[in-house]
């Protein structure tokens, strides 16, 4: 029910293999995989994630909205530039922008000193005005996508998305139409509820009608050095996405030698939490420009072998380190899949 497409997977500052901040969300509802025409939300905008998007198939007017977890510059230095093309390309649908008040302000100064005239109107949605209701999109009349707000804890105030989708599906029950001698021509009428004369006696359009109710959770955070607050936000959650910008021994290191905390999580911290609350999926990002792209263990330069030993080490699920234009798939009995790049 969810296609996850990495635009950018780096922390603090791109590298040749890895851009900064943004993730792009599909909702496939009945879909098997995302297309031109499939909903999504973009969370953070890092600088460069319109390039990105190019070498998707997302189409600009499907963007539902955008969230930013928090207002530096790696998650949000791309916002402007990609609100000022989506008025290019001709949008004209209002677009909510889920963000702290923060970032806000930092639009409000970029359309007053640029002369940035857009096509369509941008709804501001200050997180903390929502913080206790979250915000909800119908995307048909059988379709929604509910979005929760976490606190995190990080250096400047910051926020995860609980994102929920749910899907009603109505479908005919051949054998009970069958059974009742219904005709073929009248099947569709009753699946509407339309059709009544033909209805044997006592009997309703919901009789021959069988309905299923899908709902799918998945949990993406921004940049936190406590992932136990995320506790209550990955009950019945498919799926979680947070960072482990070091390992455990970097972050001592950083920590032993910096004047200051960097507020980030390590990718043992993070998989003892992802243990602890039975994740079953569980996808690692935001990786330190210091990790190399190859995968090696026992290689003494700082790689991804050494993020992915540290959780494995700990942590029996679906785990995935991400790169830089992934699309990881999840299906709606909570499978989750790497899929070939994005294009």
């Amino acid at each position: 029910m969810f296609e996850l497409t990495f635009l950018g997977t780096s922390s603090g500052v791109p590298t040749k293999m890895r851009n900064v901040s943004a993730l792009a969300v599909s909702m496939l509802g009945r879909r098997m995989q995302a297309g031109k025409s499939t909903p999504w939300i973009l969370v953070d905008c890092g600088e460069g994630t319109q390039h990105r998007l190019l070498q998707t198939a997302h189409k600009p007017s499907m963007l539902q909205a955008i969230c930013i977890t928090h207002a530096h510059g790696d998650h949000c230095y791309g916002l402007m530039g990609l609100l000022a093309s989506l008025a290019m390309h001709g949008r004209s649908e209002p677009l909510p922008v889920i963000a702290p008040k923060a970032v806000g302000d930092l639009l409000q100064a970029c359309v007053s000193l640029t002369q940035m005239n857009l096509s369509y109107r941008v709804d501001f949605i200050d997180i903390a005005e929502i913080i206790d209701t979250g915000v909800q999109y119908q995307l048909a009349d059988d379709w929604t996508i509910d979005i929760q707000i976490c606190l995190m804890s990080h250096r400047i105030e910051c926020f995860g998305f609980v994102i929920t989708q749910e899907l009603a599906e109505r479908r005919l029950d051949t054998t009970k139409l069958l059974q009742a001698g219904i005709d073929k021509q009248h099947w569709q009428q009753i699946l509407a509820g339309r059709y009544e004369p033909c209805l044997p006696q006592s009997m309703s359009h919901s009789d021959f009608v069988i309905s299923r109710q899908y709902r799918q959770k998945i949990v993406i955070a921004g940049d936190n050095d406590k992932p136990e607050l995320l506790q209550q936000a990955v009950m019945g959650a498919d799926l979680l996405m947070h960072e482990a910008t070091y390992t455990q021994a970097v972050l001592d290191k950083v920590l032993a030698q910096n004047k200051f905390n960097p507020q980030h999580s390590s990718a043992l911290q993070v998989a003892q939490f992802a243990k602890c609350a039975n994740i079953p999926n569980l996808i690692l990002t935001h990786f330190s420009a210091r990790f190399l792209g190859f995968d090696d263990p026992s290689d003494t330069q700082p790689n991804m072998g050494h993020i992915r030993q540290e959780v494995q080490n700990v942590y029996g699920g679906k785990l995935i380190l991400a790169a830089d234009m992934m699309r990881v798939h999840l299906s709606a009995d909570g499978q989750m899949n790497q899929r070939d790049e994005a294009g």
